[in-house]
This record gives C-alpha cells, structure tokens and sequence, in this order.
C-alpha cells in the first residue's frame, strides 16, 4: 500500500523540526520571554471584545459545517473499525453502526486532549495496535489490545511512529526521539514474548518509516531523506529473516514499493524526467537496471496520493490545481482518466486495507466546501457521489482562478474565493495565504470560519508559490536551496496581480502564513512591507541562518536538503543570508504583525522566534521616532506565546480561541470596523 509511505516522504518534508527550549538562550531569553508574555497580557485586551464577537459567529458556522468529525471506516475481515470522540469502535460490517462495542478509549487511558493517528488490526483480528498523541507533544505511544470478549490492553510501547503486523503475533514499529526515527524493532505477542532490533538508519538526513505492501506479502522498511530513499523487504511469512534489500540508495532518486503477483511495482523519480512514474520489476530482479516503466506522469502534474488494487493501481493527481483520477489497467497498462468536480481543492483518501475491494473511497474538499465523499467503482469504471448524509454546498461563494508572471516569467497559480454578492471588491478586505516549502501543497482543506469570512466580505486568495508541490517535484526543486528567492518573487508577483485586477488594496490586505510559510511572509514584509496592512504568522520559522548554523539541534542535517548548507558553504550561507527574515529587519515602516508560537514546540526554535519579535519592534521604534516619522502611528508588533499546544496543532477549543483573536488582529488593525 504505497499511501502511507507517500505520507512519510511528507513527514520529511515537513518544517524544520527543533528542539525548543528556552533555556538554552540562558536568561536573556527568559527575560524576553517573561517580558512577551507581560506584553500580550496588556494587547490582547485590545482585542478581547472583538474576539469574543467573533468566536460566538464562529461557534455558529462550527456548529453547522463541522457535523462529522468521525474518522473514515475501516472495514477489515468481518467488522468495521471507526473512531467517535475519542474512541475507537467496532461493529459488525454492514450491521447497525449503533449497536458497535467500544474497544479503546482515550479518556479512560489517561490520554486527555489526544486524537487517534493510525490504527492497525492483525490478520486473524484477535489483536488491535493504535497510536495516541497528545496535542501538546510530538511523540506518540502505541497501545496494543487484545480483542477477547472483553478487550484488555496486552502491552504500550511509548515514542512510536509507525507499526505493521506482519503475522498474527508479530508487531514491527519504528522508535521516534527527539523527531528523529532511525530504529525498527519487531515484538512478538506470544507465550515466549520478545523484541529485538531489526534495522539502524545511520545517516542523520534519513528517516525511516515501515508500511504492509496491499496483499501483506511484505513489510517494507523505508529509509527517505528529502530526495533519495531506499527499501528493504520483510517476508511476512518469515518475519525473523533478516531484511533484504531492493535498491541500494541513489542520491535524488526516491522510491516505494508495492508487490502483486510476484513482481514489485515501484513508485519512483528513477530516469528522466525527474517526476513520479509507476515501473515494475520481477521479484527475484529487482535492482534497478531491470525496471521497467508501466505509467510516467506528465510536466508539472502533482501525484497527490496513490492506492493499489488487485488488478489496477489508482493515481490522484493535480494538474494546475484541477484534480483528477488515472485508473491504471496492471495487466494492458492502459489509463482510464477521471475527471473530479471543479470546485475541489482538497483530497483525502481513505483507508482500504482490504486487496480485493470493488471501490476506492475518498472525500472531496475546498477552503469553503465542506468534505464530500465519493467511490470510484472498480468494477464499472465511473465515480459516484455517495449520500450518506447532506452536505451543504457554498451557493453565494465565487471561484477565480488566476496566474501571477514571477520575475523570471514564470507562471504562477492563484486560486481566489469571494461572496458573488460583493460589490467594489477593490475595497473588500484581502486574506492571501502562502507557504511554498519543502514540496507540501498549501493546505486547501475546509475551514469553517472561511465561510464566515467569505459571508462578511472577505477575499480569499492562495497563492501556489515554487517551493511547493502544486506543480509537481520541479515545483519544489525550482523553489528550495538556491532557489529559495523565487518563492519570494513568487509572492510578490501575486500580491501586485491582485491588486492590479481590483482585488482589494494595500491598506485592507493581510498575509498569513504559517510554519515555513512564515519565510516567505517574513521576507516580503521587509522587502514590500508597502504591499499590505497586516501579517499573522503561526508557529513561523524566521530566523533561518542561526538554525542552520547550529549543529547541537538535531535536524540540522537533515534540513540543508531544504535550505543548503551554510556550515560549509560560503555562498549559501550568503545567499540565505539575503532573505532569512531575522537578518533583513531594518528600521522602516511596517505592517501590523501577530505571532503566536507555542511552549511545547519541538520543530521552530522559541528563542529566534523571540529574537526577531524583538528585534522588529526595536526596528519598528526606531522609525517611529525618527525626526521625518513623528507623530505617525506605530504598527502593533505582538507576540502570544501559547504554554500549550504543540507545532500548529492546538486542541479545538483553543484553536477557536486562536482563530478568533486572529481575525479580531486584523479587523483592528486593517481599520474595518466601519466595513
């Protein structure tokens, strides 16, 4: 099943991942951080009746789109496995959903403020392994259960991230420390229980997840860095054999495996052109010099997700932001194109652990449409929208789709949503949103609160900047590393194109971006601060040149995939330099700006979150007092360091608290209180 291994890549490419803590500033950045939290005490009671306004409208669009936060079924053998606040349920498969048992539950564990991430039954179904993680920490613990009449918790392994059974009473998982999973191990739930080492990552810029090919002949153990990867095979037949390997890694060629019918089918960026292409091998061959090439995607197509079936493999992919479906025939290797309906931005698969299903299930979304879901029948070849339930349709929302020219003539996309029934959108207030990093697609799923904005007046623009994966991996290559500025112009070209065609202005637009999005925002409000009124940053990494500077944090390595090397490389050390946020601050006007960062955050260091916060509003006096500027009002540079929560996953309630006193920032300082 290659879904789960192409969400492991994307585990790689995530944010920088840090160890946070404070203390390794010394008492300076204690002093910074008790001064911050004095500061936000005083400026959010600016905010507090606005934002309490706000979260009560919220609560209502909450309440009202919002209605099934249910995990997707699993059905697997004769039941069916589904999770329901907090809990993980089973029932028997096609009976009374109603009469389901409850096998696990996370409040009665002790897991407060928890969420269920991956959740594996063996092959006979007599025992269950599911993960937890609290959203104030990044590791996770693996609770095992036995399912008897009553089930009974057999074992808990802590610091897990993935797992798979191979046999009835065989667990393989990897062991995660400090963000970085380098161990598998596999543990026996027999009468003679054991767990034994079974493979050791060595090199610091890999991390290694393991997944179950689709017909459980295999265990994979994948090893990816940013750009190369390489596997090795477990037979589950014979789980205690040493690993065998199928590729040895070659640097920027990455692969995953799946297996049908003994041969291999390889997903992989192997020969030119450097994107994703289906190949296939025979079993007992399986280097790569006899691979053999079964579908190549075409330029600037993104291969979303991808799922194997007994006789077809099912690629979803986006092409210039429209999303569509190849069914591929594994015995003619002819190509069945879907189309998927206009309005969908999002995608999300859903779990098939079952090789012989006759349909590939999935929900459909956009930043204002709520999930729909929908079946591609494998059997008759077409899509069905499913009806379990009424899903409301956005009827007063408009779709624009545009395309910015960057400074070298590159073209690149915009998607706009704004209220059919506003009149002089030149004076609407502007939400652009960015984040163009590590080949991760902006996040276009459903928000609630978009449809409150979008009800108010608001614009909503997305910009598909290089450095994502909106456009494939040359999307992403032509925006990392020495690339990294043309993210930048990227931006910038968007931000004047929506202007230019009557898209708000200036002094109504505000820029959000979150984690590394938080580069590029930062960049450009000290290059074109002159370009909108208002930022809101989250989590945002922003000090990018000490980071990669200090080897003692533990992803250092591993990110210069990303960012380059400036420990050995003079140029790239300046060439980061010339845009790292931090570094570029200066005294001149600024917008308004609101970070909120987070204690608990173990990928963005607090400390250079809390050494740029002071240095921008130092630079921002600094102007203000100037002889040229007195007596012009100062932009509001504030701070809300958050003592819970980790990386940009707040528990709801303080996520709504955290939605709200962002947009009640920007009502105030973007002056629309008249609006």
């Amino acid at each position: 099943m290659l879904r789960p291994l192409l969400r492991a890549l994307h585990v790689q490419l995530r944010p920088p991942a840090r160890l946070c803590r404070i203390h390794r500033a010394g008492l300076r950045g204690q002093d910074l951080l008790k001064s911050e939290q004095e500061n936000w005490k005083v400026m959010s009671a600016r905010y507090k009746d606005m934002a309490e306004k706000i979260k009560q409208k919220l609560e209502v669009f909450y309440d009202k789109y919002t209605f099934n936060q249910d995990r997707p079924m699993i059905r697997f053998g004769n039941f069916v496995y589904f999770e329901e606040n907090g809990c993980i349920l089973r029932s028997v498969a096609d009976g009374d959903k109603g009469s389901a048992e409850v096998l696990l539950s996370t409040e009665d564990l002790c897991f407060h403020d928890a969420f269920i991430q991956r959740l594996r039954i063996s092959p006979d179904e007599r025992y269950m392994a599911t993960s937890i993680k609290s959203s104030n920490s990044e590791e996770s613990t693996c609770i095992i259960m036995k399912l008897d009449k009553l089930p009974v918790i057999e074992r808990i392994i802590p610091n897990v991230f993935s797992f798979e059974w191979a046999t009835n009473n065989v667990l393989f998982y990897t062991s995660q420390e400090n963000l970085v999973c380098h161990n598998v191990f596999l543990t026996t739930l027999t009468n003679t229980k054991h767990t034994e080492l079974v493979y050791t990552e060595q090199d610091p810029r890999f991390f290694v997840d393991i997944c179950c090919t689709k017909d459980r002949r295999f265990l994979t153990i994948n090893s990816n860095s940013k750009t190369t990867s390489e596997v090795w095979l477990v037979d589950c037949s014979h789980p205690f054999k040493s690993p065998v390997l199928v590729q040895q890694r070659t640097k920027g060629v990455i692969y995953h495996i799946e297996h049908r019918n003994d041969e291999l089918y390889i997903l992989t960026t192997y020969e030119q052109p450097a994107e994703y292409k289906l190949m296939k091998t025979p079993l007992g061959s399986c280097g790569m010099e006899n691979w053999q090439s079964v579908y190549t995607l075409k330029e600037k197509t993104k291969l979303i997700d991808m799922e194997m079936f007994k006789d077809q493999c099912v690629m979803f992919l986006k092409y210039y932001n429209h999303l569509y479906l190849n069914v591929i025939s594994l015995g003619s290797h002819s190509v069945q194109s879907v189309e998927l309906p206009a309005w969908a931005c999002a995608f999300e698969l859903e779990p098939h652990p079952e090789y012989n299903t006759s349909a590939c299930y999935f929900q459909l979304a956009s930043p204002v449409q709520p999930p729909k879901r929908f079946a591609y029948s494998l059997v008759e070849n077409h899509l069905i929208e499913q009806v379990e339930q009424e899903v409301p349709i956005t009827l007063n929302c408009h779709t624009v789709h545009l395309t910015a020219k960057s400074k070298d003539e590159t073209l690149v996309p915009i998607t706009v949503f704004h209220n059919t029934n506003s009149k002089e959108l030149h004076r609407k207030p502007l939400l652009v949103h960015v984040y163009g990093a590590y080949g991760i697609d902006l996040n276009m799923s459903f928000k609630a609160e978009n449809l409150m904005l979008i009800d108010n007046g608001w614009i909503l623009a997305y910009c598909h900047v290089r450095g994502g994966g909106e456009l494939g991996l040359g999307w992403h290559r032509d925006g990392c590393k020495h690339n990294k500025l043309n993210g930048f112009y990227d931006l910038k070209a968007c931000m004047m194109l929506l202007h230019e065609v009557g898209f708000s202005q200036p002094k109504y637009t505000a820029l959000i971006g979150a984690s590394a999005g938080g580069v590029l925002a930062g960049a450009l409000c000290n290059a074109d601060p002159e370009l909108f009124g208002a930022m809101v940053l989250q989590a945002p990494f922003l000090d990018v040149l000490n980071t990669m500077l200090d080897i003692h944090l533990p992803l250092t390595i591993e990110e210069q995939e990303e960012w380059g090397d400036p420990l050995t490389d003079d140029k790239c050390m300046e060439y980061i330099k010339s845009y790292c946020p931090y570094h570029n601050i200066k005294p001149q006007h600024y917008p308004s700006v609101l970070i909120t960062a987070y204690e608990n955050d173990e990928r963005i260091p607090l400390t250079g979150v809390l050494r740029y916060i002071h240095k921008l509003r130092k630079a921002v006096m600094d102007h203000a007092s100037s002889k040229y500027k007195q007596g012009s009002p100062a932009p509001n540079i504030i701070l809300n360091v958050q003592t819970g929560g980790s990386h940009c996953a707040p528990s709801w309630e303080d996520s709504l608290n955290e939605v709200a006193g962002h947009l009640a920032f920007l009502h105030r300082e973007l002056k629309l209180e008249g609006k």
